[in-house]
């Protein structure tokens, strides 16, 4: 499928913007990293704040795709699935993440883009409430209960549980600047996940197992795709 002229320009953007900071890039770096003169930009996006405008919608169109079908209970966990509820949990963590992974320059500080955009701020709540949403149903899923609303400490877990996938991207490569991005989503997925163990009673060894194994597995596999 041939990449239109816009679609172009905005991942251009988004490549610069992850790289050297959105703060440190304006509409003629991106004009330049293209090839093209800024006016031939501009009769695309009228400037800076526009590609922003822009990347931020797509990202949210995006992401609003992913996590729509989890948002309502039972959501991603149906009675015909062929995973456990944690391979479940794990596998979508992993694209959602790997999504925002695509526009991490949000994420380094969105408080302070929220000030800025109007319209991204009401987007960034809007998908905050989704991923509170996603993590209170794979919570629900993985801590037993008598019911998900009867279990008292589910509101604590669920917002512990969407920090940390909020929070991630910008926490990581602090500590780990060299790793790679694989290992940064992997390392985020473990950690969201590990907020349900201290829940779980007799089960949480068991259950800290089979996330560290799965860690493992993905690990591996992305080490070694062909074997």
């Amino acid at each position: 499928m041939t990449v239109t002229t816009p679609e172009h320009i905005l991942a251009t953007a988004r490549h610069l913007f992850n790289s050297r900071g959105e703060g440190s890039v304006t509409a003629s770096d991106v004009a330049l990293e293209l090839g093209i003169s800024t006016g031939n930009l501009y009769y695309h996006f009228k400037g800076k704040e526009a590609l922003h405008l822009a990347l931020f919608a797509k990202l949210q169109r995006e992401m609003i795709v992913l996590m729509g079908p989890a948002v309502q209970p039972p959501g991603l966990f149906t009675t015909d699935r062929t995973t456990t509820a944690i391979e479940t949990s794990w596998l979508f963590l992993t694209v959602v993440l790997e999504k925002m992974l695509e526009y991490r320059y949000l994420y380094d500080n969105p408080r302070g883009v929220m000030a800025r955009f109007n319209d991204i701020d009401r987007g960034f709540r809007r998908l905050l409430k989704m991923k509170q949403k996603v993590c209170n149903n794979i919570a629900a899923e993985l801590i037993p209960a008598q019911g998900a609303l009867a279990h008292p400490q589910l509101s604590t877990v669920t917002d512990t549980m969407t920090l940390c996938m909020n929070c991630w991207l910008s926490y990581d490569p602090i500590l780990n600047p060299q790793d790679a991005e694989t290992l940064l989503v992997h390392r985020g997925v473990l950690q969201i996940l590990s907020h349900c163990a201290p829940y779980l009673g007799s089960e949480q060894r068991n259950f800290y197992n089979v996330c560290e194994q799965l860690y493992q597995q993905m690990v591996d596999e992305e080490a070694h795709p062909l074997d």
